[in-house]
């Protein structure tokens, strides 16, 4: 539903720039009673270390909301929404999780998560709803594609295409599922920077070979914030973009003013080389956020769709 269709055009055009540049809704979003989460480690509270710390072949695996370890230090998004904005969450996301219906951490040996993706936690989603409607009130929020990438090889144009078509197309699986249970705000997501940043849209153009995972996030970025706008003309439900790359690129860009260390790509410079110091750091590791980004990037996400705290 074209609700905001100003914002949502201008968002295509802003994912070069450094500044933060997303839709932006017209009126405030105070009817907001419930919030679901629907991806991967930017935001699973807990069921995927649950599950790694358990037997992992039992046939079991731990219910949505599970709390636990978490890709960070500690709290992150989804905690920040719950506690800033006063509501309750149901959180199916599993970090590994894929867009479609597997988990990369699963291959590790846990038998049961293998299939955990985010097409898997919308079967979850469908059979908790048992035939009835989704919360109309809800805010509902996708945050996956990345580990459509992690074992694609990064100098494999071709490759990384073919992940991320895929990626769009199961994206949209879940964005249309969701609109057809009911569900009336649906928020995607984008894929957050590695930690050597590229400014290259495609893995191909960029020459330094750290950054081409960056560069491939960049192209799937440019993938989503498109797919967003089809969905939104397409579907019943208001379909908006949150773009956490050019968030968290502004965030660790300006990190002082932030209230962090200055942005370091190093490893030695990541909270789990310097735990002691996570709270002034960007990079959790190679491929998560910490907790202090996590919680500028709640603000963030507040500010961007006018929800009432």
């Amino acid at each position: 539903m074209r609700q905001h269709f100003i914002g949502a055009v201008t968002a295509l055009f802003c994912f070069g720039g450094l500044a933060a540049c997303t839709t932006t809704p017209e009126a405030p979003r105070d009817d907001i009673t419930h919030l679901y989460f629907i991806g991967d480690s930017n935001l699973d509270i807990g069921r995927v270390f649950t599950e790694r710390a358990s037997d992992g072949d039992d046939g079991e695996i731990p219910p949505p909301n599970t709390v636990g370890l978490r890709s960070s230090n500690s709290t992150i998004l989804p905690e920040f929404l719950v506690e800033r904005l006063g509501i309750e969450q149901t959180n199916y996301a599993w970090g590994g999780a894929t867009s479609g219906m597997t988990n990369i951490v699963a291959l590790r040996g846990m038998p049961d998560a293998r299939n955990t993706g985010a097409l898997a936690q919308m079967d979850e989603f469908e059979a908790a709803l048992a035939g009835g409607e989704a919360n109309e009130d809800a805010l509902y929020l996708v945050f996956a594609g990345s580990n459509d990438l992690a074992l694609v090889d990064k100098t494999d144009q071709a490759a990384v295409t073919a992940a991320i078509d895929q990626a769009m197309i199961n994206l949209t699986e879940i964005a249309t599922r969701l609109d057809a249970a009911g569900a009336e705000f649906i928020v995607l997501a984008t894929r957050t920077p590695r930690p050597v940043l590229s400014d290259a849209d495609r893995p191909e153009d960029e020459a330094d070979e750290e950054a081409k995972n960056d560069a491939s996030g960049r192209q799937m970025n440019a993938d989503i914030r498109a797919l967003v706008a089809e969905l939104d003309d397409a579907l019943d439900a208001d379909v908006e973009l949150f773009d956490a790359y050019v968030e968290i690129r502004n965030i660790a860009e300006n990190a002082v003013a932030n209230g962090l260390e200055a942005y370091s790509p190093a490893p030695e410079n990541y909270c789990t080389a310097r735990p002691d110091d996570c709270d002034v750091l960007v990079n959790y590791d190679a491929a998560h956020k910490t907790n202090a980004v996590h919680s500028i990037l709640a603000d963030r996400f507040i500010d961007e769709f006018d929800l009432a705290e």
